[in-house]
């Protein structure tokens, strides 16, 4: 039979079929046939049969998993030997590539375990193993909460390559979505966490080549782990152009980390690997996760039919995959907490499928640009908002629309049923049917104009905020009804009181103010209409940074209200809760304690624990406490607030958890508080609009969490929606506020170059404000200091820190949570200038402080005497100070262990005891401490 003649992917596969059908007598022969006749053919042959021999080894048509726990161990190594600072445990998994061993911290600086992967490779020349520990070492930088950090890379005395990794116990990614039933959305979410980790890897220049659910763990607590990333890149890529005998084995073990089920075409074939490799596996798995089964179906049960599938045929859809004989629908349907089979087709129909038909397209440059884009379309399926990859119709975009704000566009609804019945009140009293047809045409054609922006064709988008809607009734109102100030002051009221409620306090001001004038003219200062505008003007008031202001419109419904506070209204109620919040601000705790604790007695007796007014007092009641370090009395106040907010109202219920999950943040219990905020801030948003104070406020609560728990990524995200939200805030203070706090980030990450610049349009916004604005300007001062401290410009940071402390004094009159970090900053000053011995009292007074402040179980209260105690061995160097300092590092540690980043810290403290007490870098180290 004459040969094939083959000259592209698919007659590569038919001469793979060829040489598979071949006896082992005549296989080389055929391989000679290909390189004599065809050699631009016989790398993508040899690809294919390398991939095959791999699949063979890991047992494929077997189903067997790649790494056996217990597998009978080859003469690689042996329980007890130690590699560094590791000694070896037992074997925990063996493949094709060598062994893995669980393996534990030798050295007793502290108790760790790692996974030490053991490779089967030849003797390699000193220039190799050089390289590798080189490779090793910039992997290992590769740090990520979602990827298992490559901690060490060496070669052992008989030339065996090994890696030291982070041991992870979990369950592959798969397993355990399935064991936890968890819904579409959820496994989404997860998947997630696996997109943030490799497009992390791809800025960073590695791709993993090899993306599979064995590959990607989940922990207990639910947090994805990637596991051997940038391994392939340490095997493949760190050879010199002339190791040539290094460089056949490494290609040998690269090709047999290829898995064939998530192998990309370009694999396959032989082709470049680039980060769309990575994308496609990305594409198999998350198939995987939603319909239980492979694109490729019946051909995945043989490795030669599945190569040929991948290069040549068209994936099948995640609803055939659910129709297909290979899966029980009804089970795949109740994992994913749905009823039936046809639930579960219905929910991936449309985006879903595009979306991975997009990541599963053939060639590269078809798929997604990179797996941020395909992260952005998952996210955007699951907010309801249009995808990219989909066509964008008007009729698409609206149907969005109205998914995603069902409440808004009530809320629209209602608004203009509450103007327009408001107008016809006032209609009604028109002397003239001439002048109330006139007047009635006015405002029905301003509001026409407003509610013209649901069109999606009029706006230019099918996202239309409830706010722009206001802003655009109310500059309609100015313009149509400029001749008429008494209809103007009419619809001036509740367009004034929604604007505030939307958060633009510019807008509201205006028009609250507005409706105040007429309602004076109209003789009606007395009424309940008039104590509504006064209290929402003083709420916009003060969040317009103008205290004053507020506290005279606040204080005047104070002053008006009869002497028995039983009488007293409800608006006076509010005002004089209001008066103790700025009494806070103001630095005034007494006064706020006094003013608040009345009327939430008030309140209680006269309305309920349940009424508004009263949950109010007690959330301001435990921002008192919590100032003043009374702990005790924060979590008392903060459970009855949960206790009175069991009600139908999701602005409350909201409202309370969001005040229960900043004590998790204060209390130090971030993971938590890191799982109540995402809830939170997706309920706000629905609620309030993605620009509302909440919302902004909830982000930024979010990111501070996640920062604490190491996540950086998770950080930064939340950050940069927070960020994003403030900039379109009409209130100043919540801008600067938000960027002290990324400021605090930028700062504590040792990136100064970027902080600096935040910090001083945040100082300088503060420090001309009022004693409301004093604690935040002193904060962006700490920051600043900080700054300096970093930069090596010790001098200058000492004068700002001992400026900071002396205003802070002056402000608070006792002690107060925010001294004690600038007490920690003066103390690492004063050791870079003078030494340990003249920091160690201010090391001293900062630790007590905190001590006295923190709550019983903040991570803090076991920061501080690290400090304290490391500072004594480097005072005095002995076995006594020394033996307190590694006591004290134990404690912190354990207390750090659900961070993301576990095994950065545990490096971090294995640089602080290797320095030892006279290592001139030890600024730098016990910075890196502070940012924890």
């Amino acid at each position: 039979m004459a040969a094939p003649q083959p000259s592209t992917g698919p007659d590569a596969l038919a001469w793979f079929d060829r040489w598979a059908d071949a006896s082992d007598a005549d296989k080389p022969s055929v391989l000679q046939q290909v390189e004599r006749e065809h050699p631009a053919l016989l790398a993508r042959l040899q690809a294919l049969i390398r991939a095959d021999l791999a699949a063979e080894a890991r047992g494929f048509l077997a189903g067997k998993p790649v790494l056996q726990p217990e597998a009978p161990l080859a003469a690689l190594a042996a329980s007890g030997q130690r590699l560094g600072a590791w000694t070896l445990q037992h074997v925990i998994g063996q493949g094709g590539m060598g062994q893995v061993w669980l393996a534990t911290r030798a050295d007793g600086l502290y108790q760790g375990r790692a996974a030490v992967k053991l490779l089967q490779a030849a003797r390699v020349t000193a220039q190799g193993q050089a390289r590798f520990a080189r490779e090793g070492e910039l992997l290992g930088r590769l740090t990520h909460p979602h990827i298992a950090q490559l901690l060490d890379a060496g070669v052992t005395p008989d030339g065996a390559r090994y890696l030291v990794l982070e041991y992870v116990p979990g369950l592959r990614l798969d397993t355990w979505c399935d064991q936890q039933r968890l819904s579409l959305p959820a496994r989404i979410r997860l998947f997630l966490q696996v997109c943030d980790a490799v497009s992390y890897a791809h800025a960073h220049l590695v791709v993993h080549r090899d993306l599979k659910p064995p590959n990607i763990l989940v922990t207990d607590e639910g947090q994805v782990k990637l596991l051997d990333f940038g391994v392939a890149k340490l095997l493949v890529d760190t050879q010199a152009p002339g190791d040539v005998g290094d460089a056949t084995e490494l290609t040998r073990l690269g090709a047999a980390g290829l898995t064939p089920e998530y192998a990309a075409p370009e694999q396959i074939e032989g082709g470049v690997i680039t980060t769309a490799t990575d994308t496609y596996a990305l594409g198999v798995v998350l198939f995987g996760l939603l319909c239980g089964g492979q694109p490729y179906g019946d051909a995945a049960r043989s490795a030669a039919g599945l190569a040929r599938a991948i290069v040549e045929r068209a994936p099948r859809s995640l609803v055939d995959a659910v129709d297909g004989a290979d899966i029980n629908s009804t089970s795949l349907a109740a994992q994913r907490g749905l009823r039936s089979a046809a639930e579960l087709r219905l929910a991936l129909q449309g985006d879903l499928s595009l979306i991975v038909a997009k990541a599963l397209k053939k060639l590269p440059s078809e798929r997604y640009a990179s797996v941020a884009d395909l992260r952005d379309d998952l996210q955007r399926h699951l907010e309801q908002r249009p995808l990219r990859v989909r066509p964008d119709t008007w009729a698409y975009r609206a149907t969005r629309w109205l998914q995603r704000n069902r409440l808004p566009a009530a809320a629209m609804a209602t608004a203009a049923a509450a103007l327009l019945a408001g107008i016809a009140t006032t209609t009604w009293q028109w002397r003239t049917a001439q002048q109330e047809a006139e007047r009635t045409r006015a405002v029905i054609g301003v509001l026409t104009n407003v509610f013209t922006d649901l069109r999606p064709e009029e706006s230019g988008s099918a996202q239309v905020p409830v706010i722009d809607l206001l802003r655009k009734g109310w500059q309609g109102v100015r313009q149509s009804l400029a001749d008429d100030p008494a209809l103007m002051g009419e619809v001036a009221r509740p367009l004034g009181l929604m604007l505030q409620s939307a958060g633009d306090m510019l807008a509201a001001a205006e028009a609250l103010e507005t409706s105040r004038t007429h309602l004076q003219k109209q003789g009606q200062t007395q009424s309940a209409a008039y104590r509504e505008v006064i209290l929402q003007l003083g709420y916009v008031r003060a969040r317009l940074g103008q205290p004053d202001a507020a506290k005279a419109l606040f204080q005047e419904l104070v002053d008006d209200a009869p002497a028995p506070p039983q009488a007293m209204p409800l608006q006076a109620l509010t005002a004089q809760i209001q008066l103790g919040v700025l009494a806070r601000r103001e630095g005034r705790l007494d006064d706020a304690r006094r003013l608040l604790q009345a009327a939430a007695d008030t309140a209680r007796s006269r309305l309920g624990p349940a009424d508004p007014n009263h949950v109010l007092a007690l959330q301001e009641l435990a921002d008192v406490a919590r100032e003043q370090g009374q702990w005790t009395d924060v979590k008392r106040l903060l459970g009855a607030v949960v206790g009175a907010t069991h009600s139908s109202r999701p602005d409350e219920a909201s409202t309370a958890r969001f005040t229960l999950a900043t004590l998790d943040v204060e209390l130090g219990q971030y993971r938590s508080a890191a799982e109540q905020l995402r809830q939170v801030s997706t309920d706000m948003t629905q609620l309030y609009g993605a620009q509302a104070t909440y919302t902004i406020y909830a982000q930024t609560w979010l990111a501070v969490a996640l920062f604490h728990l190491g996540d950086d990524a998770g950080s930064d995200a939340a950050m940069g929606t927070a960020t994003a939200q403030a900039l379109q805030s009409k209130e100043p203070d919540v801008q600067h506020e938000v960027a002290l706090v990324r400021a605090r980030h930028l700062a504590r990450r040792g990136q100064c170059e970027a902080a600096l610049p935040l910090l001083a349009k945040t100082l300088a916004y503060f420090d001309a404000g009022d004693r409301t604005h004093r604690p935040f300007a002193e904060r962006a001062r700490l920051l600043t200091g900080e700054c300096h401290l970093r930069r090596g410009q010790t001098q200058a940071a000492m004068v700002l820190l001992d400026e900071t402390l002396q205003r802070q004094q002056a402000h608070f009159g006792q002690p107060h949570l925010d001294v004690w970090p600038t007490l920690l900053l003066r103390a690492l000053a004063r050791d870079a200038l003078q030494g340990a011995q003249a920091a160690l009292p201010i090391y001293q007074e900062a630790s007590e402080l905190a001590l006295r402040l923190l709550p019983a179980e903040h991570p803090d209260r076991l920061r501080l005497p690290l400090f304290v105690q490391h500072a004594a061995w480097r005072a005095q160097p002995n076995e006594t100070t020394q033996t307190a300092w590694m006591a004290a590092a134990t404690a912190y540690q354990k207390v750090l262990r659900e961070r993301s980043d576990a095994t950065r810290v545990a490096v971090l403290f294995n640089k602080l005891h290797d320095a030892g007490p006279a290592a001139p870098d030890t600024l730098e180290h016990l910075l890196a401490l502070l940012s924890l």
